[in-house]
């Protein structure tokens, strides 16, 4: 199997070699440039991934990634932008220019990890949706038309009770789809103009399943900038479902795919004003920082899965959890742990504060909706 070839790009010679040591010990191969000539020069021997430093001594990290967009023979080389700073503008310039993604420093390993397995995930995807687009754009259709999206559900549960918050709605292809990957899936869509018919698709079949089950608490929604942004999205899209409001919660994802922010918050702020919940998905990793939390005002905050994963054997990953509960609680913030698949690390968020729980140990997705807790709490 060949190694993934990953050029990091940082005027740090310490920081540099560290990283790339532990590249190397994960089965990745590691090149390193400690100016932006050097970085240039050596993104022309086709890395699969560039981990680009936001200032170096003779060239701004941006300018950098707008170079390797601007060729046509790199322009495809996913780029993850390393920096100090964490400040909203900073994160979304970065991906005006073209950044795949955006980490700052100090980060923990295991995030790294994550996000460059992530980004290089998505380049796949990207290059096989180019590949197959008529394949695609048909199959695309064939879904919609047929309606062949089966919605699952993942319960949330009340920490002190375990009675159930709401659930979690999922979207699963057919299994024999060359779009079985949900992922790939919702690419395509957007790469070809069937974004908001799929999303729709999933919500109708999703809520009328939960109208029509022993309803319990509220249903969570995924809900990407895509499809706030589209036109036929406003404050009238809950009536045509005919449920309650209150009893939607609208859980925003890919916050980095934001163009408009003034348009994109002025949306959730109508919906807002008619009884919409809105969660911020995926905090304690990639752009759901505590600004984000200040920028959207979520009535939940959605603790990352990447956070609470072993989270009793980490300190620092305490430490943040801790910081994101206490936060949202002087806010009024409600806190959901994501991702818990082991009873140690249920027994410490709860120490935490934590006001909800989500995860395999209780509780599994599943096509019909089972508000059992499966854990043995």
């Amino acid at each position: 199997m060949n190694k993934k070839h990953i050029l990091i790009v940082d005027d740090e010679a310490d920081f540099s070699q560290v990283v790339a040591d532990l590249l190397e010990q994960n089965h990745y191969k590691a090149d390193i440039a400690h100016t932006g000539a050097q970085a240039l020069e050596k993104a022309k021997h086709n890395p699969d991934l560039i981990l680009l430093d936001r200032k170096l001594p003779d060239m701004d990290g941006f300018e950098i990634c707008r170079k390797i967009r601007d060729n046509k023979r790199l322009r495809g080389t996913p780029i993850i932008i390393i920096s100090a700073r964490g400040e909203s503008i900073d994160k979304i310039e970065g991906l005006y220019v073209g950044a795949d993604d955006y980490i700052t420093k100090p980060f923990h390993i295991d995030e790294l990890f994550a996000r460059i397995d992530a980004v290089l995930r998505r380049s796949r995807f990207s290059k096989s949706v180019e590949e197959d687009k008529p394949e695609l754009i048909a199959e695309l259709n064939r879904i919609i038309k047929n309606d062949l999206i089966t919605p699952f559900f993942q319960p949330i549960f009340l920490t002190r009770s375990f009675e159930p918050l709401g659930v979690e709605v999922l979207s699963r292809p057919p299994i024999d789809s060359p779009l079985s990957n949900p992922e790939l899936l919702f690419k395509a869509a957007l790469a070809y103009g069937t974004y908001y018919e799929l999303e729709m698709l999933v919500w109708r079949k999703a809520i009328f399943k939960w109208k029509n089950s022993a309803k319990k608490g509220k249903i969570f929604l995924n809900c990407s900038p895509y499809l706030v942004e589209d036109d036929r999205f406003d404050d009238t899209i809950i009536q045509k479902f005919e449920i309650s409001p209150s009893d939607v919660v609208l859980e925003i994802t890919e916050r980095s795919a934001v163009k408009d922010y003034a348009m994109f918050l002025g949306k959730l702020a109508g919906l807002k004003r008619l009884g919409l919940g809105v969660a911020v998905d995926d905090v304690g990793s990639g752009f759901a920082s505590l600004d984000t939390i200040a920028e959207l005002k979520p009535d939940f905050v959605k603790i990352d899965i990447m956070l609470v994963r072993d989270i009793h054997m980490d300190y620092l990953k305490q430490n943040i959890a801790e910081a994101v509960i206490f936060f949202c609680k002087k806010s009024g913030i409600f806190t959901i742990a994501e991702g818990i698949e082991k009873v140690e690390e249920l027994l410490k968020v709860t120490g935490l504060g934590v006001d909800a729980l989500q995860g395999y140990f209780l509780a599994r997705p599943a096509p019909e909706i089972d508000l059992a807790c499966k854990a043995a709490v």
